[in-house]
């Protein structure tokens, strides 16, 4: 959860060394080819260690895991520093895709996958703190643009080159063989820190009581939100009551965390951060069990299944940069025209995919499915952040970068954790991806009905 800095912190600003600047990249590359890979390998995954049933876990695992692991990071960054709470999320991140590729059994993979999360959630935040408070004002949107850039290699070969290695070889090295590579960009990250510090940087400021006062909702977040999940997967006697603690738990939770109003969608940030959540349920949720979906539905190999991912990361990379264009052009007086026809294409795609999927139409329309509901992913996506950046006063941005976050986080997570307690409890698996997509797809269409029948923050 990224939060506003102390002036101490903002003091230290300076020229950061290019090697900071590469170590930021290639970890940002690293996470980046991880999130794409893992979804492509995972039917090969629960196939080999018998755990079809806990498939939903191992990505909502991680992504709880993440939620809580930025906040950790973040507040051990205010009291000791930015290198501390960097090695700290590295060791992590390694020890989880160390664990998950040796793992020998699914609850042994998911505890993996909760350690890789940890570090995953500090590693994400990482950039946003160190361009902060190491970059000065003028370097920081090179910066950010070369951080976007480190996606798209990833997005682009990663579900292909990880389905290819599983099919011809295990699924075990996507997960160990990247630690080497997180061996090079590790001294990359921490030197220029540590040296940093060092040399007169003073110590790290406490933390916030702000700061601290996160920690506690994010945990019971994550609890709260993990209950919900296993109720729902369990098929014994006190299924309902852990789900029903659960979703107490979380409605309690979020109140600290998330503006109040995002239910009903009340006007302003409270609608935009409800609408993020929503599109990230319906496609990224989607995208947790698509592969497994397609490989047992319609006999698409691994291979074939990342290429429809990567097909879709590319078009995704499209809309953002076709958002760019024409926020550049129009400065904004067309945005909310804009996301509603993204909104539109997200419910198009999603349905087109699902319907591809479940047979109802051939299997090639899953392509254009992909490329429909990416488009919209990234015209839409970019177009809420920005109404949402213009919803919030300038000394908000922190916060709110936290809140865009983590509502991702917490949507996604809750998807597949929905998406696999279906797989678990319903048979056969055809009837449990149609109710799968009947969910992701509702989820699209409530979207696109609020986007359409409510008022977003930007004139037209």
């Amino acid at each position: 959860m990224t939060r506003t800095l102390s002036p101490s912190h903002a003091a230290q600003r300076s020229d950061p060394p290019r090697m900071l600047g590469m170590g930021l990249i290639l970890v940002t590359m690293i996470v980046a080819f991880e999130s794409m890979a893992v979804g492509t390998v995972m039917p090969r995954v629960a196939s080999d260690l018998n755990g079809l049933s806990l498939f939903g876990w191992a990505s909502s695992a991680f992504l709880l895991a993440s939620l809580l692991g930025a906040v950790a990071s973040g507040i051990l960054a205010d009291r000791r520093g930015l290198a501390p709470g960097t090695v700290v999320s590295l060791t992590l991140f390694a020890a989880g895709l160390l664990m998950g590729g040796v793992a020998d059994s699914m609850p042994g993979f998911v505890l993996a996958r909760v350690v890789q999360g940890l570090g995953a959630g500090g590693l994400a935040a990482l950039p946003w703190a160190v361009i902060t408070t190491r970059y000065p004002e003028a370097a920081r949107p090179r910066m950010l643009a070369a951080l976007s850039s480190a996606w798209l290699l990833p997005v682009l070969v990663g579900p292909l080159l990880a389905s290819v290695i599983a099919d011809h070889f295990s699924w075990r090295p996507v997960f160990w063989g990247l630690v080497p590579v997180l061996g090079l960009a590790a001294p990359l990250c921490v030197l220029p820190l540590l040296a940093r510090r060092g040399g007169g940087g003073g110590a790290a400021p406490s933390a916030p009581a702000g700061a601290r006062g996160q920690l506690w909702p994010a945990l019971g977040l994550l609890v709260g939100a993990g209950a919900l999940i296993e109720g729902l997967r369990r098929a014994d006697t006190v299924s309902l009551a852990v789900a029903a603690a659960g979703l107490v738990g979380l409605v309690l939770t979020m109140g600290p965390l998330f503006p109040p109003g995002m239910a009903r969608f009340a006007p302003g940030l409270p609608r935009l951060l409800a609408l993020r959540g929503l599109l990230a349920f319906a496609f990224l949720g989607t995208s947790t069990f698509l592969p497994l979906a397609l490989h047992d539905l319609r006999g698409l190999s691994l291979s074939g299944a990342g290429l429809v991912l990567s097909v879709g990361g590319a078009t995704w990379t499209a809309g953002s940069w076709i958002q760019a264009q024409i926020e550049r052009r129009w400065k904004g007086a067309h945005r909310t025209l804009t996301i509603r026809a993204a909104l539109a294409c997200v419910v198009l795609g999603l349905g087109l995919t699902a319907l591809s999927t479940l047979g109802a139409v051939p299997l090639w329309c899953v392509y254009l499915g992909q490329i429909a509901g990416c488009l919209g992913m990234g015209v839409g996506y970019n177009g809420i952040s920005l109404n949402a950046l213009d919803s919030v006063p300038a000394a908000g941005a922190g916060r709110l970068s936290g809140q865009l976050a983590n509502i991702e986080t917490l949507m996604v997570a809750l998807s597949a954790g929905f998406g696999g307690a279906l797989i678990a409890r319903v048979a056969p698996l055809q009837g449990a991806f149609t109710l799968a997509f009947a969910l992701t797809v509702l989820a699209a269409l409530t979207a696109a009905l609020a986007g359409f029948r409510l008022r977003l923050s930007t004139p037209d």
